[in-house]
């Protein structure tokens, strides 16, 4: 079987490496990086470390694919999804991994559907993609959706079918990460401030002692760890929450102030400070935050 991904940043590699792992045919990789000068070179070495072969088109990359993956940013889901439709052809499966609010994904479907032979899938990764690449829970949702699982049995996935319209996936990721994008923002805020007092270690003591089945030091540092590497990617997502909770006639109050501290850690530049590894303690991550928001304060 034959894989093409559009966007082939932080997800599509460990993705891909785990389906050419797992017997794929061969891996198809597509990326606007292949566009820039400055950055394409990079790219190619990334995309090819990972067994991709790097095209410089989205044509170019679906042009032989049993099965066509997008994993860009969330907003720009839709983009791909047009662009990529004009050279979908007949048996093709458009799998949309993206975090983006189900009216997204009916847009996007109808932009594959509308324009191409192609079977469009909604799919919602449950989890964090590193450490578990192709094999992260994925919740899928289409009239295609069973087809998809069918084709993908040979490799291993954990695929789980919710519905057959599409945005009901996308739905459950969603008002999950309501809670799951919230609980970082509220530990961030929390320690960060208690740790301007000089009183982190009390707070994190006090609701240790609340919750005790759970380490939360532990937490802490790795959901700080996230926020650190991706609070950019995630403040992103959390307008597509947004989107999703005011198309239930819900006002987002959490979504929007998760989204805010989200961003917020972002322009303070931790990922460039602590490059891709991140943070190894809390208290690292605390440290850091204190250093890049003292000049801004």
């Amino acid at each position: 079987m034959k894989f093409a991904f559009i966007g082939f940043g932080e997800a599509g590699p460990l993705v891909a490496r785990g389906l050419m792992s797992a017997g794929a045919g061969s891996v198809t990789a597509y990326d606007i990086l292949a566009a820039d000068p400055e950055t394409r070179g990079d790219w190619v070495v990334k995309a090819a470390s990972v067994g991709a072969r790097p095209v410089n088109t989205a044509e170019a990359a679906v042009a032989d694919a049993d099965i066509v993956i997008s994993t860009v940013t969330s907003e720009r889901a839709l983009e791909a999804a047009s662009a990529a439709a004009p050279h979908l052809r007949q048996g093709q499966i458009y799998l949309d991994f993206n975090s983006c609010s189900p009216g997204k994904k009916v847009k996007a479907a109808v932009a594959v559907e509308n324009r191409s032979a192609a079977r469009y899938v909604d799919v919602a990764v449950m989890d964090t993609v590193p450490g578990r690449g192709h094999l992260v829970p994925m919740l899928l949702a289409g009239e295609a959706a069973e087809a998809a699982v069918e084709a993908l049995a040979p490799f291993g996935m954990n695929l789980e079918v919710v519905g057959t319209s599409i945005g009901q996936a996308s739905t459950i990721k969603m008002a999950r990460s309501v809670f799951m994008k919230g609980i970082e923002a509220i530990l961030c805020e929390s320690l960060v401030a208690a740790h301007r007092a000089g009183v982190h270690e009390r707070v994190l003591s006090s609701i240790q002692g609340t919750f005790p089945d759970l380490d939360w030091r532990a937490l802490a540092t790795y959901h700080m760890g996230r926020m650190a590497l991706h609070g950019r990617r995630r403040a992103i997502e959390m307008d597509s929450v947004a989107d999703t909770l005011r198309d239930l006639d819900m006002q987002p109050f959490t979504a929007k102030g998760t989204g805010d501290r989200q961003m917020w850690v972002a322009d303070l530049g931790l990922r460039e400070m602590f490059g891709t590894d991140g943070p190894e303690t809390l208290e690292d991550f605390l440290d850091a935050v204190a250093r890049a928001d003292q000049p801004k304060r």
